[in-house]
């Protein structure tokens, strides 16, 4: 049986994309590099491909407000490179790219495909923490991460790390899961705790929290967009969702797909309850002088 209440950790949470990773890609039906993000449903949005890309062209513009081009930039959490196989391209005369991921199974996924791609010069993958980027200091024009920083042990070290990446002036992009600003009812706790175990993303904080992590380390916020109103939510009644995970939790399955399964129904129940917000953050590091 899966230990669903093992403590969270790095390597728990590589495991977790080792194992899954080949799974998620199979799901989607889809041979090429696949955005193992969510689908934002704008009023414009027909093809689950432009769903799948709505986040990727939110951040090409913030990227290009940063640097109109010869944009330095870094996406640290990369999956299986699919976002940046997107947004570089689409920029104009961009330096050579870097893509992070804690799984080596994404690593070679990622090399693998930008080879078939023909953008092995153009974007370079390495497997490594996003607190500790094999990069230089003060040489991004920016840093995005799309449901990444959740999954952080300790968040405040990713938010020093991009401080000392990006260049004064620079952008950090975030879009990913916070919790609301309130208290929660027992219910709603439970399933808080579902998706943090389930999902191992022991990094999901507040925007208040979020934004204190970014200012200790010169990052200032600039903007906040509530994203989850494009979401297309598949919330359970409460009472079928909690016998689920309940049953879930009792599978004698050693797998880590099946937490990752009862991890995505608590996120829609998080998310219907509004526990849980999907947000846009977009911070500028500034200098002592500003």
């Amino acid at each position: 049986m899966y230990n669903f209440h093992m403590p969270i950790t790095t390597g728990s949470i590589r495991a977790y994309y080792d194992e899954n990773t080949s799974l998620f890609l199979k799901f989607s039906g889809r041979k090429k590099a696949q955005n193992i993000h969510r689908s934002l449903w704008m009023n414009d949005t027909k093809t689950l491909e432009d769903a799948l890309n709505t986040t990727n062209a939110l951040i090409k513009a913030e990227i290009e407000s940063a640097a109109s081009q010869n944009a330095r930039i870094a996406d640290l959490g990369c999956g299986v490179g699919a976002s940046l196989f997107y947004i570089h391209p689409r920029l104009r005369k961009p330096a050579p790219a870097f893509g992070l991921t804690l799984s080596p199974v994404q690593a070679k996924l990622a090399g693998k495909s930008a080879m078939q791609l023909g953008l092995q010069d153009k974007i370079r993958f390495a497997e490594g923490n996003f607190t500790s980027v094999p990069l230089p200091g003060k040489t991004l024009d920016a840093i995005y991460s799309v449901e990444a920083v959740c999954h952080a042990v300790d968040p405040e070290k990713y938010f020093r790390e991009a401080n000392r990446l990006l260049r004064t002036g620079g952008r950090l992009i975030l879009v990913d899961d916070y919790q609301a600003q309130r208290p929660f009812t027992k219910r709603e706790k439970k399933w808080l705790d579902a998706f943090i175990e389930g999902w191992r993303v022991p990094g999901v904080r507040t925007v208040e929290q979020t934004k204190n992590f970014a200012s200790k380390y010169k990052l200032q916020l600039r903007k906040n967009d509530e994203l989850t109103p494009y979401l297309r939510l598949r919330n359970l009644p409460d009472f079928l969702a909690s016998a689920l995970l309940f049953l879930g939790e009792k599978l004698p399955i050693q797998h880590a797909i099946v937490p990752s399964i009862l991890g995505s129904m608590a996120l829609q129940q998080c998310l219907y309850m509004k526990v849980v917000e999907y947000r846009l953050l977009v911070f500028e590091k500034f200098d002592h002088g500003r």
